[in-house]
């Protein structure tokens, strides 16, 4: 994956309400880059605050992610080819990412990891999320 330059993304963030084990997102990425996801939320087996990514999604398709969490608060970061973000705003969170696939736990931040990025804070609903990406 390559270092993006920082842009504004036009997002919209909805949720559908149905009962699940874990925490189902439906992305819908409507635009012509390929973007690729970071994710933090509550692990519902271990009950600490997880950081994972990256999950990609090709150029007008969408995807389905599944978080082990019945928590309804998630964050999210992404990045696209053409050097867009889906960063920031009221509630986020900083938090260390790098270029290829990676797991952790929050509170366990690895030293070697050297980039922070800026989380969006965001909800589901019945165990469901839909995220848009226009």
């Amino acid at each position: 994956m390559v270092i993006f330059k920082k842009a504004l993304c036009a997002i919209s963030l909805i949720a559908a309400a149905q009962g699940a084990l874990a925490l189902e997102i439906d992305v819908d990425n409507r635009t012509d880059s390929e973007v690729v996801l970071a994710f933090s939320y509550l692990d519902k087996d271990s009950k600490a605050w997880m950081v994972e990514g990256w999950y990609n999604v090709s150029p007008k398709t969408q995807g389905k992610i599944n978080l082990n969490t019945d928590n309804s608060l998630y964050y999210l970061y992404a990045e696209f080819s053409n050097g867009k973000k889906i960063e920031g705003g009221d509630g986020s969170v900083k938090l260390k990412v790098q270029n290829r696939s990676f797991s952790y736990k929050q509170d366990q931040e690895p030293d070697r990891f050297t980039r922070e990025v800026s989380f969006v804070r965001a909800r589901g609903n019945g165990g469901k999320a839909t995220i848009r990406i226009k």
